[in-house]
């Protein structure tokens, strides 16, 4: 096979980027032909703005949304499964600023973690036979993916093929929680297919995400037909080895696009002259050993919000202020009975019923500043964690 072609633009102006990088792929009219339906599938993980490098740019989505039309498409829809189910999808879109570019635009918008769904089997899967898809994905002719350029706590970096996630109901992301969301990413690239990844690094994120990270001003519009291509020149981007990166390396293997970066040819900038080292998702904790989580068979919402909760207590000088103080978080689903230990903090609404007469902190998964403050009130320490 020849080599896959991904574009890098650099810039300022997110409508010129985008129309550039379509255009050194060869137009929006090689990816929606006259009469066709396309969705667009922007990350929206949570009620965030974009501007703090958690969902994805509005001006972006409105740019690709005009391109689509301009080629033909007979209809464009904006859809999405938040990972936000407390809050809903369409309420996320609405605190995005997402309806006002489908109101502004024409396009629909779909909630992809409700509907029916579909089995699609997987054949010699690493860790799925089958995965449930939404239904409606399955209905257009065209999948146009719109990741946010971030790192990720499990996954390293969370970009196209992470992205996809979003298309599958909330039970099944929870069941990739509980095989392994490396291996079960990686399996569902091999049967949910898109037509064109455009991976946004307008505003990316780095350090503790997908949530949690800083927003990075970094101006990048990336875009390749096939998601693997466009998630290795975005993880090389961001100073990562994408055969080092867990999901990256099975989708390789498996077949999913390019095994080697010698197979994509990038077109517009140059890796080596746009890359930037971003800040590894990795929390910090206290040396002294004053943290401890004890994780039984948690998802990664929990384990994520242990971890940065712990990060922040730290970052504010919690531990410091008192060497006695020790926080012992407990999650998980398959909490033991008669836990001995006089502070331990049951995080989660798994950890609830072994957490009855003890301090609980409800959520599924809690906010990480709502457990921060929790904490802090347990031990009626002062301060608050700046974000």
């Amino acid at each position: 096979m020849g080599k896959y072609p991904v574009a890098v633009v650099k810039g300022e102006d997110v409508r010129v980027q985008a129309r550039r990088a379509l255009d050194l792929l060869g137009g929006m009219g090689r990816f929606i032909k006259p009469g066709q339906k396309a969705l667009m599938k922007p990350n929206l993980t949570g009620p965030a703005s974009y501007e703090k490098g958690v969902t994805t740019n509005p001006f972006l989505l409105e740019a690709l949304i005009e391109l689509a039309w301009e080629a033909g498409a007979s209809a464009v829809d904006v859809g999405d499964g938040t990972g936000s189910i407390h809050i809903g999808t369409f309420k996320v879109m609405e605190r995005c600023g997402i309806h006002k570019v489908a109101e502004k635009t024409g396009a629909g918008m779909v909630d992809l973690n409700s509907g029916p769904t579909r089995r699609i089997p997987v054949i010699s899967g690493r860790v799925l036979d089958e995965v449930k898809v939404n239904q409606a994905c399955l209905e257009y002719d065209v999948i146009i993916n719109i990741p946010v350029m971030k790192t990720h706590f499990i996954t390293e970096v969370s970009l196209g093929m992470k992205n996809l996630k979003g298309c599958i109901p909330p039970s099944e992301k929870r069941r990739f929680h509980d095989v392994g969301v490396n291996p079960a990413v990686a399996d569902l690239n091999r049967v949910l297919k898109t037509s064109l990844t455009v991976v946004d690094g307008t505003i990316a994120s780095e350090g503790l995400g997908p949530k949690e990270g800083r927003p990075v001003g970094f101006g990048v519009v990336l875009a390749g037909e096939n998601v693997l291509a466009a998630d290795m020149v975005a993880a090389a981007i961001m100073g990562f080895d994408p055969e080092k990166v867990e999901h990256i390396k099975f989708a390789m293997a498996d077949g999913v696009g390019p095994n080697k970066m010698g197979e994509i040819e990038v077109l517009g900038e140059a890796v080596q002259g746009v890359k930037r080292n971003f800040q590894r998702a990795v929390p910090s904790m206290p040396s002294s050993g004053q943290a401890v989580v004890h994780n039984y068979q948690a998802c990664s919402g929990c384990i994520g919000c242990a971890a940065i909760t712990i990060s922040r207590l730290e970052d504010m000088g919690f531990f410091a202020e008192d060497p006695r103080r020790k926080v012992e978080i407990v999650i998980g689903t398959k909490i033991p009975e008669g836990l001995s230990g006089k502070d331990l903090i049951f995080m989660g609404n798994c950890a609830g019923n072994r957490g009855k007469g003890r301090k609980f902190i409800q959520g599924c998964a809690p906010s990480a500043l709502d457990a921060a403050h929790e904490v802090l009130g347990y031990f009626q320490a002062a301060g608050s964690p700046d974000v």
